[in-house]
């Protein structure tokens, strides 16, 4: 089975979690970035990330186009902000169809939320199949 980790990582923890996935896997990785980073100061991370989850902002990203068609599985990460999926990953959950692709969710986090944003993002996506998730 193809299988592509497709993630967001503004600290790198993510990026380590696909990096891992990928040691054991012949995977594909694609970290999606954004055309305009997000800080990472302590105190403006939050409030930048906060305000563009809130306002379900689609930011543009540099990356080529992934053609899906090439993979059967598709491994799906972000960190958690706001008790949702980040920015950069609504822009691939709207630009992107996942329709008929095994989906695993992984995420990180400081403390919880997992559970209630893969619940938000199956609603969202109106996935009709199984998918599994992992929270790091």
């Amino acid at each position: 089975m193809n299988t592509a980790v497709i993630y967001y990582s503004l600290e790198g923890n993510m990026d380590l979690v696909a990096r891992k996935i990928g040691e054991n896997e012949a995977v594909d990785l694609f970290r999606l970035i954004p055309q305009k980073e997000y800080p990472t100061g302590k105190i403006s991370k939050y409030f930048w990330g906060g305000k563009s989850v809130t306002f379900g902002e689609r930011p543009k990203l540099t990356n080529p186009t992934i053609d899906l068609d090439h993979y059967e599985v598709l491994v799906i990460g972000t960190p958690i902000w706001a008790g949702t999926w980040t920015p950069p990953l609504n822009t691939f959950l709207h630009d992107y169809s996942i329709t008929g692709k095994k989906i695993i969710l992984t995420a990180t986090h400081l403390g919880g939320g997992a559970d209630k944003c893969f619940e938000k993002m199956k609603d969202k996506s109106q996935w009709k199949y199984d998918y599994w998730h992992i929270s790091v």
